[in-house]
């Protein structure tokens, strides 16, 4: 399988020891579940969040990134953005270092507001807001205020530890 270097870090098994969805996934996700991982790229998460759902839909602007989504997991069903899924129709959306690269921030809520059920999750991995060997520059990171100013009106229910370099949040809409 072909894969354009620039993802290979990014699917690399050294991601595991220090963001390894297997440590805190299970405890965050029920099976049989709609689950979207939005900002997916090269699916890193799909191939984890694909054991727990009923659907998953994996969504990335990059095509090339969604063609790589689509050989690892091949029942996904990848989009460039949330327009096609039907109101209130999803159990869970992970954000897993992908928010803080989005433009109008704002429209992405109000399209996961959307799309999510009431009682819906949304699960948070970034970068902290520290210096770290690799990862996005500092200033274009965001930590849990930044990412509370836009998620208005969803309850935060915990923080979980995701390794090192990472925070993890988890949302429930109301």
């Amino acid at each position: 399988m072909h894969r354009h270097h620039h993802y290979d870090m990014f699917l690399s098994d050294q991601r595991r020891e220090f963001e390894d969805p297997e440590k805190f996934l299970p405890e965050l996700l029920d099976h049989n579940q709609v689950i979207v991982d939005l900002g997916c790229g090269p699916g890193y998460y799909c191939q984890y969040l694909v054991k727990y759902a009923s659907k998953l839909y994996c969504i990335d602007i990059d095509d090339e990134a969604l063609k790589i989504v689509k050989e690892i997991v091949p029942e996904s069903i990848t989009m460039k953005d949330l327009r096609g899924i039907p109101d209130g129709s999803v159990d869970v959306i992970l954000l897993a270092n992908s928010f803080h690269d989005m433009d109008n921030k704002e429209d992405v809520v109000n399209e996961i507001r959307r799309v999510l059920k009431e009682g819906g999750k949304v699960i948070i991995i970034d970068w902290k807001k520290d210096a770290t060997p690799f990862g996005p520059p500092v200033f274009l990171r965001m930590d849990k205020e930044d990412y509370l100013k836009y998620f208005r009106g969803f309850d935060v229910v915990k923080e979980f530890d995701v390794g090192p370099y990472h925070f993890g949040l988890l949302l429930i809409k109301k």
